[in-house]
């Protein structure tokens, strides 16, 4: 079947997202110090002219090379939980598992975010691209236990919130292992800690 070719936008589009995942395949394998725009067109396969219209600066394609795994992992997060007539337990079931598992925890993309989280200047641009979504995300999944828990404030003692924050800082701690004890942390690892966790605090997630 005759395929329609590509407007001028949409293959603007196409060569500005080739460059963009050859950023990250770089900052994954070389850090921030190996990205420069000329790299970033050798890999590509693309003249340095080209990439220069589409990225004047090295910050800038840093910066938009963030944006696009933030935006992802966005959009994943917000799909599993979206569907609100599912049971309040399987939407975060649904979250964990598509956020401790490829293609959003595919070690690539969680060696850039590693880079943004650990590296000083760079910090800033992880805070303020991520600040406000962030924020949201922890709120998403606070509600979520406010079902379960029944409208409560507090389950054993710990509010909701501190749950919700807790929930993410493991979902975080896993994806960081997957890096550093590779082969000794798996997602189906991950998984069954962070539904071990919400046990402690809702029977929907025990395991027993």
């Amino acid at each position: 079947m005759y395929a329609e070719p590509l407007t001028r936008h949409e293959q603007k589009q196409q060569t500005r997202q080739k460059l963009l995942d050859a950023t990250i395949e770089i900052i994954a394998n070389e850090g921030f110090e190996g990205v420069t725009l000329a790299k970033v067109a050798e890999r590509t396969g693309l003249s340095r002219g080209i990439c220069n219209f589409h990225f004047r600066t090295k910050d800038q394609l840093l910066i938009e090379a963030f944006q696009v795994l933030y935006q992802e992992y966005e959009q994943a997060w917000k799909s599993a939980i979206g569907d609100e007539s599912l049971a309040p337990e399987l939407r975060l079931k649904n979250l964990i598992i598509t956020l401790l598992t490829p293609p959003i925890a595919d070690k690539e993309k969680i060696a850039v975010w590693l880079a943004f989280w650990g590296v000083t200047p760079h910090r800033r641009t992880y805070i303020n691209i991520c600040t406000a979504g962030d924020c949201l995300y922890e709120e998403a999944i606070e509600s979520i236990l406010i079902l379960l828990s029944g409208g409560k404030e507090e389950v054993n003692g710990m509010s909701l919130r501190t749950i919700a924050v807790s929930l993410t800082a493991m979902i975080d701690g896993s994806c960081l292992q997957y890096l550093i004890a590779s082969g000794r942390f798996s997602p189906d690892d991950a998984i069954k800690a962070c539904f071990s966790f919400l046990g402690v605090f809702f029977p929907q997630f025990r395991m027993d």
